[in-house]
């Protein structure tokens, strides 16, 4: 009895080690193929190698858009949590970004996001119909997405750092902030300056599948470019503190 019982726990200790290693050495392909089709936007993967649990992306694309390389590490104290975690390096162009994902039922969280982005760069790989400069700083305690569609809580800091932008050249701004929260589904932008040639204040709202809505007011400075002020005149009439309204949606 005693031998039958020993080789039935050798049989299954055989059957959980098989079935622990095909999961530790999951291919990442195999996992992309499955969850591709149910992304919000259209997101091609070039030169991916590796497993689930640590592997990279030689490039990525958005929406046609060359995105640049993500690292990827599994955490195991996720598992703690009931999430799988991993630790993200992302690498685009002229800049790099570090992350935490977790992945759990229904929900996906990035945490400790902290990096770098070259304005420049980005609109460039964007093709945005302007010219920017200056760096985008980004500190980014927690955001997350619920059903791939709706944004739960977030909090955070974006900066705009030595900000300039503009038609054919990039017009020095200052300093731009965005404070980021969560509210109703949607990750929701409070802007502000931190002084310079453009006085920015108001907020925008957006979430998966949807333009980003801007609603807000404009100040040129007295510092600021005689470019900038004629600029500001085309949105519309300052009001009697001298701020220009201008809204907008951005795909």
């Amino acid at each position: 009895m005693k031998k039958m019982v020993s080789m039935k726990s050798v049989i299954l200790l055989g059957v959980l080690l098989y079935l622990g290693s095909l999961i530790w050495y999951l291919p990442a392909s195999f996992v992309w193929s499955r969850i591709q089709g149910q992304l919000p936007a259209q997101v091609t993967l070039e030169g991916l190698t590796g497993t689930l649990w640590a592997g990279q992306v030689g490039r990525m694309q958005v929406q046609g858009v060359d995105q640049g390389a993500l690292r990827w590490d599994w955490q195991p104290s996720g598992l703690l949590r009931g999430n799988i975690s991993l630790d993200l390096f992302w690498q685009p162009r002229n800049g790099q970004v570090t992350a935490q994902l977790d992945v759990g039922l229904g929900s996906i969280r990035l945490k400790n996001v902290d990096g770098r982005l070259d304005a420049a760069s980005m609109a460039a790989l964007n093709k945005a119909p302007f010219v920017l400069a200056g760096h985008w700083l980004l500190d980014v305690p927690l955001l997350e997405l619920n059903e791939f569609e709706y944004i739960g809580q977030a909090e955070g800091q974006l900066v705009w750092e030595n900000a300039a932008g503009g038609l054919p050249n990039a017009l020095p701004l200052g300093h731009l902030t965005a404070d980021l929260n969560g509210e109703d589904g949607w990750l929701v932008f409070h802007l502000a300056d931190r002084g310079g040639p453009l006085g920015l204040r108001g907020d925008g709202r957006w979430r998966p599948g949807q333009a980003l809505a801007l609603n807000t007011q404009m100040q040129a400075r007295a510092d600021a470019d005689a470019a900038l002020v004629g600029g500001l005149t085309l949105l519309g009439k300052p009001n009697a503190q001298g701020w220009t309204s201008w809204r907008i949606n951005l795909q």
